[in-house]
């Protein structure tokens, strides 16, 4: 059970999301006195999942500065790209886990969608601004590199109503990229919520078992398993989402939530910590790259989710994972759109090599952001989703006339 922190405020753990890029996806219900708490098996949290969670998102805000910074034709920067696989899988997991029992009970698909709503929506539209904000600086530094106005007011439209962007070519999401993740998400999220009096342990291995084979028939005749952001990979971005997603829901499925006590969980706890990091920053060969790809996704990401869920932590380790959770959805949501302005900027000040210096400022890049994001889930979301929920609560409240 959570306890109140420094403040009065009540942390909520942040479980599950969106690139890899990363999705976002906290469980939170609204109480009658319209508090956001947590919601989990018998009180329930999984710590070590939010960790997961935010050690993925700064990997991939590393995994951009280096990308945009090189063109993603520099030195490798990674397969950074497959935290979005590691985001997908934890959503299912925790999606399933928080609200199972409470769709078996009273709670409708629309219901639980404006829950998911008011729980990414907030930190998207900060994102969608800082999007906005940063091409509008670009077309007036270097308007080469800059959306041109029309489609510029055209993105703006359908990246408010989480769409992907007119017209169909490019980008999905080009004013926020990794926002492309969070609309397979709430797809995903949707198709749950329609269809989860179906779902069964055999039936849910068969989608994971069609879906495994499609995905990775697309990896290796593409070489790698980066799909989704872009119009010309639309429909094997929803494979993409989908199969992880699924893996989850067939995690939780097999483990129920329950823990198990481990000897010194908390030194298994570093060494997944490790496994997800020297996975996510090892950049293997070419030839190697696709089954690389598809062992993360069918093994090494499923396998740290089972352990992670399943071992109990202890005492300050808790503590830097409830900080990393936390910073995750902002951190992913919020980074891209300044990488860009930033590298710009860079390359027009005379002397300034920074591309030797490129991983040193990647992290700086990261732990300034992370630090910003912190600031802005305190200051801003935690207290914007407080009101839309208990504005929600009374709305539901209402009898109907």
């Amino acid at each position: 059970m959570d306890t109140p922190a420094p403040g009065g405020r009540v942390p909520v753990h942040y479980h599950a999301g969106g690139h890899m890029e990363f999705l976002a996806s906290t469980p939170a219900w609204v109480n009658e006195q319209g508090q956001v708490k947590a919601v989990g098996h018998k009180g329930r949290g999984y710590p070590a999942l939010d960790a997961f969670r935010g050690l993925a998102a700064m990997i991939v805000v590393l995994y951009h500065v280096k990308g945009v910074a090189t063109d993603y034709k520099g030195d490798d920067p990674g397969n950074g790209y497959l935290a979005v696989d590691l985001f997908f899988a934890l959503s299912g997991f925790v999606l399933f886990h928080a609200y199972f029992d409470r769709f078996r009970r009273d709670l409708s698909s629309s219901a639980f969608m404006m829950l998911r709503l008011i729980r990414l929506y907030p930190l998207y539209l900060v994102g969608l601004a800082i999007g906005i904000a940063a091409n509008a600086i670009v077309l007036l530094v270097e308007p080469g590199r800059a959306i041109p106005p029309l489609p510029f007011v055209a993105n703006i439209m359908t990246g408010a109503a989480i769409v992907p962007a007119y017209p169909i070519r490019g980008q999905l999401f080009p004013l926020n990229s990794p926002c492309w993740s969070l609309m397979f998400e709430l797809v995903a999220n949707a198709l749950m919520a329609m269809l989860w009096r179906y779902i069964t342990p055999r039936r849910i291995m068969m989608v994971c078992a069609i879906l495994a084979t499609a995905m990775a028939l697309y990896v290796m005749g593409h070489g790698h398993a980066s799909v989704g952001n872009t119009w010309d990979s639309f429909v094997f971005g929803f494979v993409r989402c989908a199969l992880s997603f699924c893996i989850g829901i067939l995690i939780y499925m097999a483990t129920k939530g329950r823990s198990l006590v481990i000897a010194a969980p908390n030194l298994l706890f570093v060494a997944l910590c490790l496994i997800i990091a020297g996975s996510l920053l090892w950049s293997p060969s070419r030839q190697v790259t696709p089954t690389y790809d598809m062992a993360f996704i069918l093994l090494i990401s499923p396998m740290c989710i089972l352990l992670g869920s399943i071992i109990m932590l202890e005492g300050w380790v808790v503590r830097i994972c409830t900080v990393l959770g936390v910073t995750s959805y902002a951190l992913y949501v919020t980074h891209y759109p300044m990488i860009k302005v930033s590298v710009i900027l860079l390359d027009r000040i005379d002397g300034i090599a920074y591309r030797e210096h490129l991983t040193l400022i990647a992290i700086c890049y990261t732990l300034i952001f992370a630090s910003i994001s912190y600031a802005l889930d305190y200051f801003y979301d935690f207290p914007v989703r407080r009101w839309l929920g208990r504005a929600f609560q009374k709305a539901r409240a209402k009898p109907a006339a």
